[in-house]
């Protein structure tokens, strides 16, 4: 009897363990407001020196609450910052280890998506030189290229002194061969890159076309009056419209 009640105390406890150990390895999601979620990892906690797999190194009388702890907490010592102090192990400072960044999709009418690299950004500087003195983490609304000008969201780095001036265009929006059809003629393909290496971005835009993205429907005839492309392709700024259609118009 005695050893029959030996092996039911044993089998109870390694059900037991086995259990909780089942519960403890899980994944814990949370959610917060602005920054997306912070999965923590049961599994890398307890690989660690500090805790040996041991789970009352964090959970006192076994408890499994999940509280709720803003940075201000964690920042006084509560909640992850018990350890996360930069001794015991990485600092709160390291954000990226916590909130997983990712690069950002930002929609333009007129020139298409525009995209942010948090890894470079990231490569230069920490989180905190953004969030929140120029951003608040998680989505933002678009300022315009206007507000930027006036130091305000991205323009408040690129100024030139801190970073690439916002006339740089062509670094955060990506521009590629533009292909025109026309009606009894073989295509022209106009080249960014090539006109890049000589011009700014403004010195087309805005002046002898609209805005980026809107392309222009000039007939050969306004570009022999100036308008167009004909506004520097005039025999002096460029080869002429007149009688260079080859250097265009690519003859098979």
């Amino acid at each position: 009897m005695k050893g029959l009640l030996s092996l039911l105390s044993l089998f109870l406890l390694l059900t037991s363990a086995s259990l909780t150990s089942g519960y403890e390895l899980k994944n814990v999601t949370f959610k917060t407001k602005d920054v997306g979620t912070v999965v923590f990892s049961h599994k890398d906690h307890l690989q660690q020196k500090t805790i040996k797999n041991n789970c009352k190194a964090c959970h006192k009388e076994g408890t499994n609450k999940l509280g709720s702890h803003t940075m201000a907490d964690m920042e006084k010592g509560r909640s992850c910052g018990a350890c996360h102090n930069g001794n015991k192990a990485f600092a709160l400072a390291n954000c990226e280890k916590c909130h997983l960044t990712k690069q950002v999709s930002l929609k333009s009418k007129e020139i298409g998506p525009i995209t942010f690299s948090h890894k470079s950004h990231l490569s230069r500087q920490r989180c905190e030189g953004c969030h929140a003195a120029i951003f608040k983490a998680g989505p933002n609304s678009p300022v315009g290229m206007a507000a930027m000008e006036k130091g305000k969201s991205c323009g408040a780095c690129h100024d030139k002194q801190k970073a690439f001036g916002l006339e740089k265009c062509s670094a955060c929006h990506p521009t590629k061969d533009v292909t025109y059809k026309i009606a009894g003629a073989a295509p022209v393909k106009f080249s960014h890159d090539f006109h890049l290496g000589m011009y700014k971005c403004q010195d087309c835009h805005g002046v002898m076309f609209g805005k980026p993205g809107k392309r222009s429907k000039a007939k050969m005839a306004d570009m022999e009056k100036g308008k167009s492309c004909g506004a520097c392709h005039d025999d002096k700024q460029a080869f002429s419209v007149k009688g260079s259609c080859a250097k265009c118009h690519r003859v098979l």
